[in-house]
């Protein structure tokens, strides 16, 4: 639990404004201190699905250019129904850039599908965090698609 200076500091309000909020919004205040619990809950559960995607064999089933090409479309993933229908996603975003359904989008639409729920979560979510970290670093380096990507390709 965070203590009422961290919350000023890292949220950045004003020991007035959080004391009103104690009264006139409880929940928020709650969810203030208790940030840092939320975050670990979050931390400890990636931790778990990156083991869990490092002993899974079978997934290794993509091509770099694949990766690259996924990568390319920038797809945008925000909730859970989308990590589900990433193949879905995939296919339009593909189908609206390349006017063609061919084999290459095809096997890679295949490939996304016969992936489980699990693994469609890390795979969107290593997208985004490679988004992040290239826009923030501004690189273009392709390793980067290989390191996160590791457990994916072949």
């Amino acid at each position: 639990m965070l203590s009422t200076k961290d919350v000023i500091e890292k949220f950045e309000v004003t020991r007035a404004t959080l004391h009103n909020w104690k009264t006139t919004k409880p929940n928020l205040h709650n969810h203030l201190f208790n940030a840092d619990e939320q975050f670990e809950k979050y931390r400890k559960t990636n931790i778990l699905l990156d083991r869990y995607i490092k002993t899974t064999k079978t997934i290794k089933i993509f091509e770099t250019l694949e990766i690259e090409y996924i990568y390319s479309l920038d797809i945008a993933i925000d909730e859970v129904d989308d990590i589900e229908n990433l193949p879905l996603i995939y296919i339009n975003t593909s189908g609206k850039i390349k006017k063609e359904n061919d084999t290459f989008t095809l096997d890679i639409y295949k490939k996304l599908e016969s992936l489980n729920l699990i693994q469609r979560y890390i795979f969107a979510d290593r997208l985004k965090e490679l988004k992040d970290k290239k826009e923030s670093k501004k690189q273009k380096d392709e390793d980067w698609l290989s390191h996160y990507f590791k457990e994916f390709l072949k």
